[in-house]
């Protein structure tokens, strides 16, 4: 009798255990899809700054043929952008596009008929627009990275992810161009 009630315990004990795993590694689970939805919207904001930046592009060179170097190094830098086959490699490539469009923008303040141009003031705007939510979208998935980071490094969280499959994100886009990815 003894013996039954023990296995009987340890039975429940065992069912209670592998629901409470089944529930966390759903809810880290779910978690970690919202950190990849995140940063899905981030390629998105960061999608439509290329239209603009094409555009800009396509007026610089037909308005300042001289600036064929900058133009093809900003086509060149949004390329690896596009290509980037992970987050720390976009993030990467997004912080050396953003030293050339900054470039880019001097170069047209350096052409009068560029300057003064309705076009060029409407791209600009445009871009600040992108900007803006590139950098609303970039919050938003660092939060969510920094709130499943802390998750898992909550007991007994930090053991079902090891269990699970599921790892610390190190991956962060940097507010501002002093900070590392």
């Amino acid at each position: 009798m003894r013996r039954a009630l023990i296995v009987i315990l340890l039975a429940a004990g065992g069912l209670a255990l592998g629901i409470e795993y089944r529930y966390l590694r759903r809810s880290l689970a779910a978690e970690r899809s919202e950190v990849d939805a995140a940063w899905t919207q981030v390629e998105s904001a960061l999608s439509q700054r290329a239209e603009v930046l094409r555009d800009l592009e396509a007026m610089i060179e037909k308005e300042a043929p001289k600036e064929t170097a900058i133009v093809a190094a900003a086509s060149s830098a949004q390329v690896r952008l596009e290509q980037a086959p992970s987050p720390r490699l976009k993030i990467q490539a997004n912080q050396q596009l953003e030293q050339i469009l900054a470039r880019l923008l001097l170069c047209a303040e350096n052409y009068p008929q560029l300057e003064n141009s309705q076009a060029l003031g409407n791209l600009e705007d445009a871009l600040r627009s992108s900007e803006d939510s590139i950098a609303e979208e970039r919050r938003k998935y660092n939060d969510a990275v920094e709130h499943f980071n802390a998750r898992l490094a909550v007991f007994p969280n930090n053991l079902v992810a090891r269990l699970g499959g599921l790892d610390k994100i190190d991956v962060y886009f940097p507010t501002s161009a002093t900070e590392k990815p």
